[in-house]
């Protein structure tokens, strides 16, 4: 039965275009890099430490305003530090993980589109 399954496995994974593949890779490697840049403040559920740390569950923030706020930081009430370390590929799984997560669009951020978006940051 084990060896009937490893037939399949091959098969459904063909099945998959190549750009639900990379939305899942995006995804994948957003979720880790959410772990280790952002989960110690915004906690794994994505909730915040009430007013110490806003909740990003239902942030309406655009993707392009939330790339520059991973990036560039917030400072004055609110202050969330800069990611000056994070290159355009990972704010682009970043933001992608965030969306499909806490914001039910299952679609790629690219790369270029955070390249855009960094460019005109206020």
């Amino acid at each position: 039965m084990k060896y009937i399954l490893l037939l399949f496995v091959p098969i459904f994974f063909s099945c998959q275009s190549k750009e639900e593949i990379t939305q899942q890779q995006y995804s994948v490697e957003g979720m880790a890099l959410y772990k280790a840049n952002c989960e110690n403040c915004h906690q794994a559920d994505g909730g915040g430490l009430r007013d110490l740390y806003p909740s990003i569950q239902k942030t309406h923030l655009s993707p392009e305003a939330l790339a520059c706020l991973v990036k560039k930081g917030k400072k004055g009430n609110g202050f969330m530090p800069a990611n000056p370390k994070l290159q355009a590929l990972d704010i682009a799984e970043l933001v992608t993980y965030m969306r499909e997560k806490w914001g039910g669009k299952k679609q790629i951020y690219s790369v270029d589109s955070v390249r855009l978006a960094l460019q005109n940051c206020p």
